[in-house]
């Protein structure tokens, strides 16, 4: 991928979401960003953890990031992501899935295939 993962995701809407064992955000220009690993989300002081093995639902404090714009895309040291709404909401994934866990935190595709991913060793793959 020529391009940067924050110039892919900077300034793309959130149109819908996904759960069950991961979290699905599909945003505009049909890109699908995946989290399988463990992830947080957090508004001003309120921070709530979130643990796709164990099952989650688009709804609550979740589906409140849909139509959320994405402001800022960080990819960390160690391969975790962070993405910064204009709700206000913060969603950091953990760079380390634990043993056994997924192979890949995070993935960000679109029809034509995989376009970036964080690998198990915390490395970003284009």
């Amino acid at each position: 991928m020529a391009r940067s993962i924050g110039s892919e995701l900077d300034g793309r809407a959130v149109r819908s979401l996904g759960g069950g064992n991961r979290l699905v955000l599909h945003l505009d220009g049909e890109l699908l960003l995946t989290v399988e690993n463990d992830f947080r989300l957090r508004h001003g002081a309120e921070v709530e953890h979130f643990y796709p093995a164990l099952g989650l639902s688009p709804s609550g404090t979740l589906g409140r990031l849909a139509d959320a714009v994405i402001t800022a895309t960080t990819v960390t040291p160690a391969g975790g992501l962070h993405l910064v709404f204009d709700s206000g909401h913060v969603l950091a994934v953990a760079p380390d899935p634990a043993p056994g866990g997924p192979a890949h935190p995070w993935q960000l595709s679109s029809p034509a295939g995989l376009l970036c991913t964080g690998g198990p060793d915390g490395s970003v793959t284009p």
